[in-house]
């Protein structure tokens, strides 16, 4: 991908003026100065990018062209057509750009630019085969030639490949358009993008949860987007393909188990052949779990979730559990790094913004999990009380009342669920409903455990709220008799002997 440092020294001062100009509010200065730069560099993605910024601000509070909002008729269609046709796929481009100018996110002039971009990748894709096959025939000491040539060539499908996306993406802008983020999704899936086709899908479903053909279609990335991990993290499988494939290389017996890689192959050859092998794949999931690779885990959780339909709970779980690891990993290396640094330095400002920005998101993701293993599973009492306490975490304690209600009817959960419960109540000031559901779960613990302590020295803060000092301290006095040292009991009894 052409960048700024790729340019000719007049082109990349013109990029440099049209970003002061953008933080300007000059977008005009932008358009004009952007529009021959695109033309004559159509791989300089940043700049397109920037031009149709500045053309989207630009046409604000404007009508679109001919009154058509986000329709883009295009006078240069025809012409657009007939440059791909004729092969000349970098004008292509610029005509496509022209019909942008008064409608950026218009429909038809994004169709238009999508369609020359992705002819200019088909006709790399071609070039870059021509290449690989002269790759593969070159002698030993014409490879590193070869290989610029192969290079090269794979470089320009990736320009053009982009390009082609970020048009679709353009028009999926308009959240009104549900056929396009249908359309990006199946071309990224048709250019081996899964991982962004997996985005597209799911950003689809978040919108609309009913529609069938994008969970299928979501199913299927993410099955594709583990198995192209499988493969391309086998670093033989290539190889022993190309061996098999000429029949002259004796057969690896791979014994499942032997390494991540041998089961990576194993399970690639599976899915290929159209029988997958759900054992290995557990297996590789678990391996990868264990070295807390969690990125690899959940690629192979996530392909075992989608080969049972989304109905296995326990993978869901695993898979929920693995995300939580994964952000919390981040957190620590982030901790890390956070204490060798001087506390007022502006990078150590920065990195706590950050670690506050990795702990919501920790936060969140586990309510939604919660949420989503309730609503897979209305009836599971131990799920309320998984999701009232995520609840009570994030600090949404009236939302979490009805959940640990409920939950109370489990007897597994229901004495930690009374806890939360006062916990609730208490910080929303009703202390006398908080002061009973305290009372109730302590009488319902026999001897005095970690859970019964907490829930006295919980009491023991609502009396102390509610003015009764006297209640107050006969929870702390239950606590100091059995543990001296739990919380700050020993100072607020001994205190009170000597007030």
């Amino acid at each position: 991908m052409k960048t700024e440092k790729d340019l000719p020294l007049a082109k990349r001062n013109a990029y440099l003026k049209a970003l002061s100009a953008l933080e300007l509010g000059n977008h005009g200065l932008v358009v004009s100065m952007l529009g021959p730069l695109v033309a004559e560099e159509p791989e300089f993605l940043a700049g397109r990018k920037l031009l149709r910024e500045a053309q989207v601000m630009r046409s604000k509070g404007k009508s679109s062209f001919l009154g058509l909002s986000g329709g883009g008729l295009s006078l240069g269609r025809g012409k657009v057509k007939k440059l791909i046709e004729s092969g000349d796929f970098r004008a292509a481009l610029a005509e496509a750009e022209k019909g942008l100018e008064s409608d950026p996110m218009g429909s038809q002039p994004n169709r238009e630019l999508h369609d020359a971009a992705e002819a200019a990748a088909a006709a790399a894709r071609a070039e870059m085969a021509s290449r690989q096959a002269e790759f593969d025939t070159s002698p030993e000491e014409g490879k590193e030639k070869a290989a610029r040539h192969l290079d090269a060539a794979r470089e320009k499908v990736r320009v053009f490949e982009t390009i082609a996306r970020f048009a679709l993406e353009t028009i999926a802008l308009d959240p009104k358009n549900t056929k396009v983020r249908h359309d990006l999704g199946d071309y990224l899936m048709r250019i081996e993008d899964y991982d962004e086709a997996s985005k597209a899908y799911d950003e689809i479903l978040r919108r609309n949860p009913m529609d069938l053909d994008a969970r299928d279609k979501a199913k299927e990335a993410a099955a594709r987007r583990s198995m192209q991990r499988g493969k391309l993290g086998t670093s033989t499988f290539a190889e022993l393909v190309k061996q098999r494939q000429q029949g002259g290389a004796e057969e690896k017996v791979v014994t499942v188990g032997e390494s991540a890689e041998d089961l990576a192959r194993v399970v690639y050859e599976a899915h290929e052949a159209g029988n997958p092998d759900r054992e290995s794949a557990r297996k590789l999931a678990d391996l990868y779990y264990a070295k807390e690779d969690y990125d690899h885990a959940l690629e192979y959780y996530r392909y075992l979730s989608a080969l049972a339909n989304d109905t296995d709970p326990g993978l869901l779980r695993k898979i929920s559990d693995t995300e939580v690891r994964k952000i919390s990993m981040a957190i620590a290396a982030k901790d890390k790094e956070l204490a060798a640094m001087a506390p007022d330095s502006p990078e150590a400002v920065a990195l706590r913004v950050e670690l506050d920005e990795l702990r919501r998101g920790k936060a969140e993701q586990m309510l939604g999990e919660a949420r989503k293993r309730v609503e897979r599973n209305p009836t599971d009492l131990q799920y309320r009380f998984e999701l009232g306490e995520q609840m009570v975490l994030a600090g949404h304690y009236k939302e979490a009342i009805p959940e640990l209600q409920k939950a109370r009817s489990n007897p597994n959960t229901r004495t930690k669920a009374l806890n939360m419960l006062g916990k609730c109540y208490t910080e929303r000031n009703m202390l006398d409903l908080a002061a009973k559901t305290l009372t109730d779960a302590a009488s319902e613990i026999p001897g005095m455990d970690g859970t019964k302590k907490d829930i006295l020295y919980n009491l023991g803060l609502v009396y102390e709220r509610m003015g009764d000092a006297g209640k107050s301290l006969d929870c702390m006095k239950e606590i100091y008799e059995v543990d001296y040292g739990y919380l700050d009991v020993a100072a607020r009894v001994e205190s009170s002997y000597t007030a």
